[in-house]
């Protein structure tokens, strides 16, 4: 990869930043690296239907069916360690 002379470009009141032509309608990746750095790169966009590839499907016996169903229905209390999670992660009113 052949190293280019950096181009000064400068960002507007709302921090936008025009990029070279070759960005034009990408999809790109934003990597903060410190406060006055910034890795930008385009991103390879793979759409989930053209992947050829059907999803993965589980067959469940009768038994881990039932099993399934029954802790959907019921399911267990939850333990301190959930508890505080739910506690630490809640969202702010």
């Amino acid at each position: 990869m052949s190293q280019q002379t950096p181009e000064i470009r400068v960002t507007d009141s709302k921090a936008r930043l025009t990029l070279p032509r070759a960005f034009a309608n990408a999809t790109l990746l934003l990597e903060v690296r410190s406060d006055n750095e910034i890795l930008i790169r385009k991103a390879k966009v793979v759409p989930v239907g053209d992947s050829g590839d059907e999803p993965e499907t589980i067959t469940l016996s009768s038994t881990d069916w039932a099993a399934f169903l029954a802790a959907i229905e019921n399911p267990p209390k939850a333990n301190p360690k959930l508890k505080k999670l739910l506690r630490d992660y809640a969202p702010s009113e």
